[in-house]
């Protein structure tokens, strides 16, 4: 880079007599808008087709067309950009609902079983229950048998005469006999 006092010395004639640039009449290069509708136009012409149609054109002409081709290319890349999110968006709603109604359906279906496996535990007790009372009974009725046997083996031999036993509760003096022939059938 040249310091500052080179530069001023330098002839102004000789960076004035066409070298670098040549300047371009204002109704030869096209306006901006039309610059800009070119490039919003699906058929946009190449920076090489502008250049052309403007004849080269100065540095900050160029720099500004530039600039509005990122401008409008950063629109586009937005406006992707902004649907891509928006059907992101839509697909994790969608399954966000596909969940929560299979949510719904298995909170269902948990519900059902938990009321079965109550139910399944409140007849597991009721059975136990039952079946408590008929190892009882069934108990009873062996030794109620046992005693009977042994009644038969071995006579009473006793001077005394002894007192007739006491009926059983709930009937005849042959009730003992009933209730034993209904458990042994």
């Amino acid at each position: 880079m040249l310091p500052v006092h080179e530069a001023l010395d330098f002839d102004l004639d000789v960076m004035t007599s066409g070298f670098g640039f040549t300047p371009w009449a204002p109704d030869t290069c096209p306006t901006l808008e039309q610059l800009m509708a070119t490039a919003a136009s699906p058929a946009s012409t190449s920076s090489d087709d502008v250049s052309a149609a403007c004849g080269g054109g100065t540095v900050e002409e160029e720099e500004e067309r530039r600039r509005q081709r990122r401008k409008i290319s950063n629109r586009l890349s937005a406006q992707r950009s902004r649907a891509r999110k928006q059907r992101r968006l839509e697909e994790l709603r969608e399954t966000s609902a596909r969940l929560r109604a299979e949510s719904r359906g298995l909170a269902a279906r948990l519900h059902a079983v938990a009321r079965h496996a109550l139910a399944a535990r409140c007849q597991n007790a009721r059975l136990r229950a039952e079946a408590a009372a008929l190892a009882r009974r069934l108990r009873d009725a062996r030794r109620l048998l046992a005693l009977q046997r042994f009644a038969r083996r071995q006579p009473y031999v006793t001077t005394t005469p002894l007192a007739p036993p006491p009926p059983p509760p709930g009937g005849a003096p042959g009730a003992a006999a009933a209730v034993l022939a209904s458990l042994m059938a």
